[in-house]
């Protein structure tokens, strides 16, 4: 391993180190003492900065997953606000409507609702939803709503 020195070790060490030498008398005389001594600083400061760049290069990921994860639940929370309103009132709608069916004693279906819907109330309004995914937004939204007016009538 072939390594300058003056690129691993820093001057300030090597002279401590050399101090170190000039005390010590068998240091003094043995240079492949020296030497061993000075290749295993080398090879143990070449490790510990792998290990510090290794961890730092992780902790910059983690905060790079960390600032995506908050930029999302920002983006999520913008998002659901844009479509909060229209919710309220899709569940108001589906809410009459389940209550009506509900006395005549008919069961009405998440399905059945969002048909009626398109067919009645969507006409004179935008649904913030995606045309080509719209009615599946909206039965899903109507299945969620259908479950919680099961519960409420359940109690």
């Amino acid at each position: 391993m072939n390594i300058n020195t003056a690129e691993i070790i820093p001057t300030k060490a090597i002279r401590k180190l050399d101090a170190l030498f000039l005390q010590d008398e068998t240091l003094q005389q043995n240079q492949e003492m020296k030497d061993k001594i000075l290749l295993w600083a080398k090879e143990l400061l070449l490790d510990v900065r792998k290990e510090w760049n290794d961890l730092h290069s992780l902790a910059i990921e983690n905060m790079v997953i960390q600032e995506r994860k908050a930029e999302a639940a920002k983006s999520g929370k913008n998002r659901d606000n844009k479509y909060a309103p229209f919710r309220e009132y899709f569940k108001k709608v589906q809410e009459t409507k389940f209550h009506e069916c509900y006395k005549e004693g008919r069961i009405m279906t998440a399905n059945s609702f969002v048909l009626w819907f398109l067919d009645n109330k969507a006409k004179d309004m935008k649904i913030p939803y995606c045309s080509t995914n719209q009615k599946n937004k909206l039965v899903q939204l109507a299945q969620a709503n259908n479950r919680e007016f099961k519960k409420a009538f359940a109690c």
